[in-house]
């Protein structure tokens, strides 16, 4: 266990979990009721007699004051006794650490609490808080005679009941089981409570001593220092930015000095009350000889002021606290104590913000710090329009319908409301509309929230596909404005343009056997109800292998395997792949090139692309690995988490073999890192409103979203933008790792199929005039493939000049091999190479052919020098060339052509 952990735990964790630290805390100790409830034991008539008169002897003043003696044995009648555990504190900051155990944020509710053990607060402070509060603490057994008598008196001067000579002990008791009020019978609980609890506590420790050192223990890190903040070691770390432990004894006294009156004494709002109430406190030192006078004059010399850092930003305006990861975080652990442990909502949170919790986070901080630095620098992205995007949240009551009690929230409405404008003055006039849409009489506003963004904004995710850790994520550009705003990250719903065809279309179509990396999809016009998909390159290429179809983008190719698939089964794997947003009404063959009806998250995104990396087991995205809970017992863990098996292992390689084409020759050349193998897929909506790409190394999967709040295009946006932020941020935490392939499963082999027909090549399929052959490309060994060969493929004898079909007049005819389909040659190029023929077989050569005379000494057509006859219409032998006809292009717009 860290030093961190230990110093702000009252108990010892159980050595099976995290090893043992018992010699931090005094082994007589009593450990408390993990509950730390508000039970009691009841106390039976005639039991403590001899508490009772004591405490009768000493508040007959207060009987007189004000009550009868009879009241007053109607008080301690009415009292329960005390467990040990009514007197822990109930509220406690937690502790958010990073994947290397390394503390990183915390979190705390109205209370800003740290727990330390007593041996860890320096005797300074200790004797600092003793002699301002109770110099007679180690001496009397809960309450103080001398102090009652010196009250009673003050309090029969003045006909009131200001003064109460509380001890220690008793404001232990006030603070964590009485209430602040000042009153006759809370006073008597309390001084009977004080005695009963001193009592036990020397019973079970032993000794007087150590039941004071354990009361001192709980006094100090119970009592109130301003600023929310409870204990001392909280307000160590807030006033002077170190551990209690390191104060001097200035700054010791100085935080003594607040609790008299916290909001009069504070060090940063009220210094100079402070240092005479500092004065007082070390005068106080030096005369019970808790100090010397030279450390008396040193401390008042050292101005503790000058260093005073105060480094809690919940006071500051606009400052975040937390970054976008831990309050993704929070929400999931919250999420969590309510599916698995019952909790509320309003539970959850308290219990995550007030109960001390340990809470062990996936995040890596080097990987977290490098994205905050990207998505604050203002290089990294094009230029902004000068608009502004205004987002409102804003939750209303109907007052007219009943609750149970405060943390009943269903009659709450919450709304959503975004739109562009130009000025600051517009913002305001667009929240006063919307708040005079939904408010009125009957419908209050609860809460209420405006975003405005004046940037084109961005999202990133990063995962560790082989757990679903998350190691870092970014919810928007630039400084985070403040807590709990929207982080587009998680909760930003966007189209995903052509990224959702591997997810849709070719991951359900591979892993079902329908389809592999070399089978034969004719690129063409089709119609689906009254949609028409188009390309985005605005024509059709005609036979296309599905390798060639993801590595460009094409729109119909994705479209054609998705029906193939069919909508419901496509449907299941993206599910299963944790798109959890999708609803019935994706199950239309639009949602191939990224058309859903309200969009998915990068989140979601990131995690279903880190299945395909993972081998195809899918991990829910984790935010954190384990949490104890104040007591050092395990509350949440996800360190033994399994996966779920979505996809064949073969199935994600061939679907990683594919998308590391699009790195190297396809549509995300721009994503390319140096030495590093990288496979993903890029997306891009209608009119260039939203940027996505999806890659991963054999090390980690990183989504990169970019886009403004609202929807609207991005003008003078290069397409490849984001690709450049990706590769910058992957570049650097890849720099220190090797490069490595991807691991390549059992049951790949390689497959020939013919290009043009996808069925077994025939001896004719080589001989293709335009080069459109065999192809070989990977497969599952289990793939049914049509056992039926090519009869595409046929032999024509043609006009060497004209290319058609032979005539009779035709003078040297040839013959040519190629495919032909409903009259058209499959894999013609759209230009004719410079040597070779434009070959139509759907007409007769009719040309006359005019044949001009030789002389003897001029070599004859058809002849070399030797006499030998050559054919001029093939060439050099180049009739097996593969020329491409399907362009490359680094813009990719899927939804091209949707009406």
């Amino acid at each position: 266990m860290s030093d961190s952990q230990q110093r702000r735990r009252p108990h010892s964790r159980p050595e099976s979990d995290h090893g043992s630290s018992s010699s931090r805390r005094r082994s007589t100790r009593p450990h408390p009721n993990a509950r730390r409830g508000r039970k009691r034991r009841r106390r039976g008539t005639g039991k403590k007699i001899s508490k009772i008169l004591i405490v009768l002897v000493v508040l007959v003043g207060f009987a007189v004051a004000g009550a009868g003696l009879g009241t007053v044995f109607g008080i301690l009648q009415s009292t329960d006794m005390l467990n040990t555990s009514d007197v822990m504190p109930q509220s406690y900051t937690s502790i958010v650490y990073d994947d290397a155990g390394t503390e990183v944020d915390k979190l705390h509710g109205n209370e800003n609490r740290e727990y330390v053990n007593l041996d860890e607060i320096p005797l300074h402070m200790q004797h600092a808080v003793v002699a301002i509060e109770d110099e007679r603490f180690y001496e009397h057994g809960g309450i103080d005679m001398r102090g009652i008598f010196r009250a009673l008196v003050e309090n029969i001067k003045t006909m009131s009941f200001r003064q109460g000579a509380s001890t220690i002990t008793q404001q232990l008791i006030k603070t964590e089981v009485l209430t602040n009020e000042k009153s006759i019978v809370r006073k008597v609980k309390e001084q009977f409570l004080a005695l009963n609890l001193e009592d036990t506590l020397e019973k079970q420790l032993g000794s007087k001593e150590a039941a004071k050192d354990y009361i001192l223990e709980l006094y100090l890190n119970t009592i109130a220092l301003s600023h929310g903040l409870n204990g001392v070691e909280a307000a160590s770390q807030y006033y002077f930015g170190k551990h209690v432990s390191d104060l001097t004894l200035a700054e010791s006294a100085c935080i003594a000095s607040i609790t008299n009156n916290p909001s009069l004494y504070a060090p940063d709002s009220q210094p100079e009350n402070n240092k005479k109430r500092q004065t007082l406190v070390l005068d106080k030192m030096l005369e019970l000889g808790y100090i010397t006078q030279e450390e008396h004059d040193e401390a008042l010399a050292e101005d503790v002021y000058a260093n005073l850092v105060c480094t809690n930003q919940e006071e500051s305006t606009g400052v975040a606290n937390h970054n976008y990861f831990v309050e993704a975080m929070i929400d999931q652990l919250a999420e969590d104590l309510q599916e698995e442990l019952g909790y509320t909502s309003a539970q959850a949170y308290k219990m995550i913000y007030n109960n001390g919790l340990e809470i062990h986070t996936t995040m890596n901080t080097e990987m977290q710090a490098i994205l905050d630095e990207t998505f604050t620098d203002d290089s990294m992205f094009p230029p902004s329009d000068g608009t502004l995007d205004v987002t409102y949240l804003i939750s209303v009551a109907d007052t007219s319908k009943p609750v149970s009690g405060p943390d009943d929230t269903s009659n709450q409405s919450h709304y959503e409301r975004k739109t562009t404008v130009t000025s600051e003055d517009e913002v305001d006039a667009f929240v006063e509309s919307v708040k005079d849409e939904l408010l009125d009489d009957t419908h209050q506003l609860v809460l209420d929230k405006v975003t405005v963004s004046k940037s084109l904004q961005s999202a990133m995710v990063i995962m560790d596909q082989s757990n679903g850790q998350v190691k870092a994520l970014v919810g928007g550009r630039g400084q985070k404005p403040g807590d709990s705003v929207f982080n587009r990250a998680t909760q930003g719903l966007r189209q995903q343009g052509s990224a959702m065809k591997i997810l849709a279309s070719y991951a359900p179509a591979i892993d079902t056997g329908l389809l592999m990396p070399g089978s034969i999809i004719v690129d063409e016009p089709v119609t689906y109800g009254s949609w028409s998909p188009r390309n985005w390159q605005g024509r059709f290429f005609g036979p296309l292998t599905v390798r060639e179809g993801i590595r460009d983008s094409m729109n119909v190719l994705a479209v054609k395997a998705f029906m193939m698939v069919g909508a419901e089964t496509s449907f299941e794997y993206m599910k299963s792949m944790g798109l959890e947003h999708l609803v019935d009404e994706d199950k239309a063959a639009t949602t191939a090139l990224g058309g859903l009806t309200q969009g998915v998250s990068v989140m979601e995104m990131t995690g279903a692309y880190a299945c395909i990396a993972n081998g195809g087991t899918y991990y829910e995205p984790t935010y954190y690995t384990v949490v104890y809970d104040h007591d050092g017992n395990v509350l949440l863990d996800n360190r033994e988490k399994e996966g779920t098996r979505v996809l064949k292992e073969t199935t994600a390689y061939l679907l990683t073999d594919m998308m590391e084409d699009v790195i190297t020759s396809g549509t995300g050349t721009a994503a390319q890192i140096s030495g590093m193998t990288v496979a993903g897929k890029t997306g891009t909506t209608s009119d260039n409103v939203d940027l996505t790409f999806y890659g991963y190394t054999p090390y980690y999967t990183a989504g990169i979203w970019m886009g403004y709040d609202t929807s609207k295009e991005m003008t003078n946006v290069s397409g490849s933008a984001h690709l450049k932020i990706w590769k910058h941020v992957m570049s650097q935490i890849h720099a220190n790792l090797p490069n490595k392939e991807f691991t390549r499963p059992d049951g790949i082999v390689t497959l020939s199929v013919c290009a043009a027909s996808g069925a077994q090549p025939s001896s004719l399929c080589s001989q293709d005039y335009y080069g459109y052959s065999a192809r070989s490309d990977l497969a599952a060994a289990d793939f049914q493939r049509d056992d039926s060969v090519c009869t595409l493929h046929k032999s024509y004898t043609v006009c060497s000049e004209t290319g058609k079909l032979a005539g009779p007049n035709c003078p040297n005819p040839i013959s040519v091999v190629v495919a032909v389909k409903d009259g058209q040659i499959l894999g013609k190029p759209s230009e004719v190479p410079e040597g070779k023929l434009d070959i139509d077989v759907s007409q007769e050569c009719t040309s006359d052919h005019i044949v001009e005379p030789t002389t003897p000494e001029e070599t004859t057509p058809g002849t070399d020098n030797e006499g030998t006859t050559t054919d001029p219409s093939t060439g050099t032998g180049d009739n097996n060339s593969t020329e491409t006809t399907t362009p490359t292009n680094p813009v990719d717009d899927p939804n091209f052509g949707i009406q």
